[in-house]
């Protein structure tokens, strides 16, 4: 399987600088899987979709600032993105540009403090030792981690909007995207409808954005990525009569369990990569965004809808002006019609 056959032509403008307020308001393209019908609709509208007795799994992983922008003694400007902290004073980081950067090299802010020195450069990443307080440096110049293809600095604003309203606890350098769109009231009334909603964490990190490098889809290797799910949590999703997966992050880390195995309550780690010709195990309902052409996240993406079905959709969501990728809109993958055929339910 060739990753050029999952390339499609993205303009840029259509890829959305900023998220729709209120967050419901942004649209919702919605595949009917088993006919393959496309509906145009309102994201607050999603509850029409929802049964009682379903479960919608939401990863509560929260976003940190992560990301900075500093300078070189010699004046230019460099974009570090902080993945992976050692210790209390040492971290590892992407950086941008990083082709002259050096050991020893002192990065500094406006002022010209001195914030990290590089202690180490190995395979574009870097070692860092903060040379500030970890909690001034985070509250001082710690910018949302947009990812790059939102070409802007990041505004304060993001700081809120590029979080889910229901982030609790972890660490999470890329927002789960497609929860962005659920505001509080939004998940009230789905919960009114009883619908159960279940609180799941997996810790985004390079594992979910990593471009694929190799020809060949299959020789591609996803970063693990941390995960935990609660007592709660696994009895939430197990009783389910349907299982609706909010992203990609909570979809890799229910299908790492074997199909014969319930969810169970446990940390891990997940590097799974799901790729067209998946089997899908426990997730029943996919809500996602609009992802990156050749990216991990649109190959799972078409291994649950069907490659031509996902890009029949791509097509019309760009004849439609929809808003493309993290801040854009959203789509919802369905089995079957809303009243069809239920998990548990006979063949």
């Amino acid at each position: 399987m060739l990753k050029q056959d999952f390339i499609y032509d993205l303009p840029e403008e259509r890829i959305a600088l900023y998220p729709a307020l209120p967050r419901d308001s942004c649209r919702l393209l919605v595949i009917h899987r088993e006919t393959g019908k496309i509906e145009h609709r309102v994201f607050r509208e999603i509850g029409d979709y929802l049964n009682a007795g379903d479960c919608l799994v939401l990863n509560e992983s929260k976003v940190h600032p992560v990301r900075f922008r500093l300078r070189r003694i010699s004046g230019g400007v460099v974009e570090l993105l902080f993945t992976e902290r050692v210790s209390a004073d040492i971290w590892i980081s992407l950086a941008r540009p990083a082709k002259r950067l050096r050991a020893g090299e002192r990065l500094v802010d406006d002022s010209g403090e001195g914030i990290v020195e590089i202690k180490d450069v190995s395979q574009g990443k870097l070692t860092l030792k903060l040379l500030i307080d970890e909690t001034e440096l985070f509250g001082k110049l710690g910018l949302a981690p947009l990812p790059g293809y939102i070409h802007r600095i990041p505004e304060k604003h993001d700081l809120d909007t590029y979080q889910t309203v229901y982030a609790r606890q972890g660490f999470s350098i890329a927002a789960p995207t497609a929860g962005l769109h659920f505001t509080e009231e939004l998940l009230k009334r789905i919960e009114g409808k009883g619908v159960q909603v279940a609180h799941i964490q997996l810790d985004v990190g390079e594992g979910t954005f990593r471009p694929i490098k190799t020809e060949q889809v299959e020789n591609h290797r996803m970063l693990t990525e941390r995960y935990a799910i609660t007592a709660q949590a696994a009895e939430e999703i197990n009783s389910a009569q349907r299982v609706i997966a909010v992203g990609t992050t909570v979809t890799r880390t229910l299908e790492s369990f074997p199909a014969n195995q319930s969810i169970e309550a446990k940390s891990d780690s997940t590097g799974l990569f799901i790729y067209p010709g998946h089997e899908f195990k426990h997730v029943d309902l996919l809500l996602t965004n609009f992802h990156q052409p050749g990216s991990t996240p649109l190959l799972l993406t078409a291994a649950f809808t069907g490659k031509d079905l996902l890009f029949k959709a791509y097509r019309e969501a760009l004849d439609m002006d929809y808003r493309f990728l993290s801040y854009g809109d959203a789509m919802l993958i369905l089995p079957h019609d809303v009243a069809g055929q239920r998990r548990g339910d006979p063949e």
